[in-house]
């Protein structure tokens, strides 16, 4: 604590430690053809704010105001670009002394949109330091503050990278999966642990361990080719503290300070709590998330334009599909409001989706997402949430024996409280991540009950994501002892590894039969209408058994899960509403007609089966 204070200190102090005398301007580039014809330009050299009478060469750009703050090393510019359709323009900066400093400024033409994540889509999320090591000579650069590679540690950098995920598309196209979503790629350049890329260092630059923003670029690129998307892991919330600005910082309300180090209280109920002090709502929004990691203060327009650039920047450049947003509910809510209004404005159906990660139930997620049925919640243009309510209840219901509220009720009151959100179907679902247990481990490595989490994770509303290795049964000593326990490497991405997880010949025959399934339910889902846009209907619990069907107007697919110790039949006079109609299914897991006479269901099962007529 006293040392996140001191570093803090320092910055404030000392803030012409990191001042060069080379011009940096951010965003680095510009669009001509945007909706939004306002720019702001974070100019930094040593004493550029005394450079404050500005000139610029085109006519069709307006300098709406210029902005000196408290460190003489920035001058903000606004410009107002009108009808300006060049190239480039030539900005000039004087002082009082006329002596001149200029730069060219560089604008492009916005040709190609994006095609943004949807119900179609089915996200793999991949760890970019432990899925492959394509490019060696990488592994460690000169002048980073971690300048090691250890795979034996669980909290150093292992070596993974972009060219390395690029090297490994087809195994994403055979499993079937239609969306890449990348832990954070933006360079990291902490004394430690910099390996899970949450704590970054420059909004524009791509960590130089992983490639560069080229290469980023080459990897959207080829996944486009490939009838693919990219989904960024987007950090509004905090940066590392030895991010460039941390040691020449703007100005103090640059990050939000405490007389001393104060943590967040990681309440993001305190957000609608109509009892919260004021104490607790600041502490949740402006505390830090951990003593690496300063608060943005997101209320400074300066700071909020500078971040909602870098965001649009990213989504031009690398033509980014969708966004991940981390810690969401720490956020200053009216900041990721405008942010993603700001977003939509050039992409109208931006998807988004945002990590908030508490226990609290259903409401404490839809409150943040957009067009809510909730009476005070904020303004918000966050498609959806990362669904962790719908995660914890299929845990518990393969963890625990259902009863009144407990094992598959749980998931079925869950659900039950989807008319808060606008639309549940744009939220991310999951049974595993980067910060979780591994589920195989958590079902106790019971392969059918993996099996009844995969089927559910397939055939529920929203959009489903796998976790790195999770299609081999990846595993983890539980409770997990460190975070990197979690995120280790996929066996085979390493050029000495000694079996390849890639290929068949590299798998276990359990991990291959686990493969294979994760495929064909990748392709069941991919290929049933009912099971991407179909509405959803539920049935109450019955013993130990839940069912629900997808529907259209024109198809139906039934699920049901028995999670007890003995094989049942299910109610047809309460499934009557769905099957009426229908005289035959076709299980879809089994590939065989049954009949729906007797509906019966082994114990430990999940049975997807298409209604026929």
């Amino acid at each position: 604590m006293k040392k996140a204070l001191l570093i803090l200190m320092s910055c404030l102090l000392a803030p012409n430690l990191y001042a060069q005398d080379t011009l940096r301007v951010d965003p680095p580039n510009w669009w001509n053809n945007l909706h939004d014809p306002h720019l702001q330009l974070c100019v930094h050299a040593k004493d550029i704010g005394n450079f404050n009478n500005v000139s610029i060469s085109s006519k069709q750009i307006k300098i709406e105001s210029i902005e000196t703050v408290e460190n003489k090393n920035f001058l903000f510019i606004n410009l107002l670009l009108q009808q300006f359709q060049g190239k480039k323009a030539i900005v000039t900066l004087s002082n009082k002394e006329g002596a001149k400093r200029s730069f060219t400024y560089i604008f492009e033409h916005l040709e190609n949109k994006i095609n943004t994540i949807s119900e179609k889509d089915i996200v793999y999320l991949v760890f970019p330091d432990r899925f492959s090591n394509g490019d060696t000579t990488n592994d460690i650069v000169a002048g980073l503050k971690e300048a090691y590679c250890n795979r034996d540690s669980a909290s150093a950098r292992h070596g993974g990278d972009l060219q390395g995920i690029i090297n490994h598309l087809a195994y994403f196209n055979e499993l079937g999966v239609t969306a890449l979503w990348l832990n954070p790629t933006l360079i990291n350049d902490q004394k430690n642990t910099s390996y899970h890329g949450y704590a970054l260092t420059d909004h524009y630059v791509t960590d130089p361990r992983l490639g560069s923003n080229a290469l980023y670029k080459e990897l959207s690129k080829q996944l486009h080719n490939r009838g693919m998307k990219l989904v960024m892991d987007l950090v509004p919330n905090h940066i590392g503290s030895e991010h460039w600005m941390m040691h020449d910082m703007p100005e103090k309300s640059w990050v939000n300070q405490w007389p001393t180090f104060t943590r967040t209280n990681y309440r993001a109920t305190t957000h609608f709590d109509p009892y919260a002090s004021t104490y607790d709502k600041k502490q949740m929004v402006d505390g830090w998330f951990d003593n690496a990691m300063p608060d943005m203060n997101e209320r400074n327009p300066r700071v909020a334009k500078y971040l909602m650039q870098s965001y649009l920047w990213w989504i031009n450049y690398a033509k980014m599909d969708g966004f991940r947003i981390d810690t969401y509910s720490y956020n200053d809510v009216d900041f990721m409001n405008t942010c993603m209004a700001y977003i939509r404005k050039e992409y109208p159906n931006f998807w988004s989706a945002g990590e908030i990660w508490e226990s609290a139930g259903v409401l404490n997620m839809a409150y943040f997402t957009e067009k809510n049925n909730l009476k005070n919640a904020p303004t918000s243009n966050l498609s959806g949430a990362i669904d962790f309510q719908v995660y914890f209840s299929i845990l518990e219901a393969l963890q625990s024996e259902t009863n009144w509220n407990g094992g598959l009720a749980k998931l079925y009151n869950t659900l039950t409280h989807d008319f808060l959100y606008h639309q549940a179907t744009k939220n991310l679902t999951f049974i595993e991540n980067h910060d979780l247990d591994r589920f195989y481990s958590l079902v106790g490595k019971d392969f059918d009950k993996w099996k009844i989490g995969m089927g559910l994770l397939f055939t529920l509303r929203g959009i489903p994501s796998l976790y790195q290795a999770g299609e081999l049964l990846a595993k983890n000593n539980v409770p997990r002892r460190n975070d990197g326990l979690v995120r280790k490497d996929f066996k085979g991405g390493w050029p000495k590894d000694p079996v390849n997880k890639f290929i068949a010949a590299g798998r276990t025959p359990e991990e291959e039969q686990a493969f294979q399934f994760t495929k064909k339910l990748i392709a069941i889902r991919k290929n049933k209408p009912a099971l991407i846009n179909g509405k959803l209907m539920q049935f109450v619990p019955n013993g130990s058994t839940y069912t629900f069907c997808r529907y259209t107007d024109t198809s139906c697919i039934l699920v049901s899960v028995n999670s007890g110790k003995e094989n049942a039949t299910l109610n047809k006079q309460q499934l009557e509403e769905r099957l009426k109609g229908y005289t035959k299914g076709w299980d879809l897991l089994a590939e065989k007609e049954i009949s729906l006479e007797q509906l019966e269901i082994a114990s430990n099962e999940i049975k997807i089966v298409e209604l026929k007529k």
